[in-house]
């Protein structure tokens, strides 16, 4: 599993789950590895995602045959229709500035709704009923448009603003309690989606051993 996160207070919930390890062999981006999964942290913005999911493709992708693994991006996002702390998943992805559209793959993860998301270049509080907001996912899904791989995509946000508490009144403090707060249901999809990809491998013990609980 490639995860893909602007910040690393983000990144702390997978930091948490996997047993990963620093790789410091690429100095522009933080990356950690484990035998499961790839964290890299890219900063906020599409062109930075853009960049570092290129070069995960490049240098832990194609170069050692990891070309059917889940690719997760996960982020705080804003919403017109969602209560704060609310996990969702996008169904449809919409990069704001040039228009292009992400038809994502649909997935049962219980507790988890799913909505159509715009990527934009700056905050904003013209909140939409039915939209969620982030700044990254368009620029991640442009490089794996290139490689046919968007059927591997999850993109999960965690609403952290909303009409009734927009952006500019939101704290780094409230963030990281939003982001502790919905680690038991992010390690929940964890073993989810370790059990979906045992279930692909044949392997029956693991796929009972690891059963996703709703704790929302």
């Amino acid at each position: 599993m490639f995860i893909i996160t602007a910040h690393q207070a983000e990144a702390k919930p997978f930091l948490d789950y996997f047993n990963f390890v620093l790789d410091d062999s690429v100095g522009e981006f933080w990356i950690f590895r484990s035998d499961e999964a790839i964290l890299g942290i890219s900063g906020q913005g599409k062109r930075r995602a853009f960049e570092l999911t290129e070069l995960l493709v490049s240098q832990y992708a194609l170069a050692k045959a990891r070309n059917d693994w889940l690719w997760l991006n996960f982020g705080i996002a804003g919403s017109g229709s969602h209560d704060l702390g609310s996990l969702v998943m996008a169904d449809t992805v919409i990069d704001a500035a040039i228009g292009n559209r992400w038809k994502m793959p649909n997935r049962d993860l219980a507790g988890i709704s799913a909505a159509t998301l715009k990527t934009v270049a700056e905050p904003s509080d013209e909140y939409q009923r039915g939209i969620i907001c982030d700044m990254e996912s368009s620029g991640i899904l442009r490089v794996l448009s290139e490689h046919s791989v968007v059927k591997n995509a999850l993109i999960l946000k965690l609403v952290s603003d909303v009409p009734d508490y927009p952006f500019h009144c939101v704290t780094k403090q409230d963030i990281l309690t939003l982001i502790d707060a919905a680690k038991p249901r992010l390690h929940a999809v964890m073993q989810a989606l370790q059990s979906a990809r045992a279930a692909e491998n044949g392997c029956i013990e693991c796929v009972f051993g690891h059963r996703l609980v709703d704790k929302t």
